[in-house]
């Protein structure tokens, strides 16, 4: 890795690490839920998904594996799934303890893809080193750093996403958490077919 490239990585990650924990979680979910919207993404969003801790969840025996091919070996016909995201704490943990190439390679690529339109520069790849991406995104999470004095209000965040292959009449479409306060609270959004 060049030496500019090892700077502009490491002052990513510092970036993105220096952000509240909520803030921190929302934005790696920000650059994935982007990248969910182009459906060609659809494998490689489930590859950086399980990359960064995600495990599927078995709605009927409630056991957790690492991927898709654990999952049908083991339950093959399986109908209920849920996508259960690592905590806060979880990622960031993960996401500290990488080196800069790692975080370059994974990380950095995930924002690449999230961004790969071109608004914030373009990411890096055979034929551009990225640079100004980089910067820009370093800005970016500087902008959604909280300051000391700033009082922190609710905070949302998506723990589970169900993945449907059955026709319920009732199907769970969404879960989510909120924090507020020191206390926790769960919540279910309910749809019907």
């Amino acid at each position: 890795m060049k030496i500019k490239t090892k700077l502009h990585t490491d002052a990513v990650k510092e970036a993105l690490l220096s952000l509240s924990d909520m803030e921190f979680y929302n934005t790696i979910h920000h650059w994935l839920d982007r990248i969910s919207q182009k459906s060609w993404e659809a494998e490689l969003l489930d590859e950086m998904q399980f990359a960064l801790g995600y495990e599927l969840e078995s709605g009927e025996t409630l056991q957790s594996y690492r991927n898709w091919d654990e999952l049908m070996y083991a339950e093959p016909d399986c109908e209920d799934v849920y996508l259960i995201a690592p905590s806060p704490l979880k990622l960031r943990r993960y996401i500290d303890k990488m080196d800069s190439h790692s975080f370059y390679h994974n990380i950095i690529y995930l924002a690449g893809k999230a961004y790969g339109d071109g608004e914030m520069g373009y990411p890096p790849n055979a034929f551009c080193d990225g640079y100004e991406f980089l910067e820009n995104l370093v800005a970016s999470l500087r902008k959604n750093q909280p300051s000391q004095e700033k009082n922190h209000h609710s905070e949302t965040f998506r723990i589970i996403n169900q993945t449907q292959y059955n026709e319920g009449f009732f199907q769970v479409s969404e879960h989510w958490r909120t924090y507020s306060g020191g206390k926790v609270t769960d919540f279910v959004l309910l749809t019907s077919n």
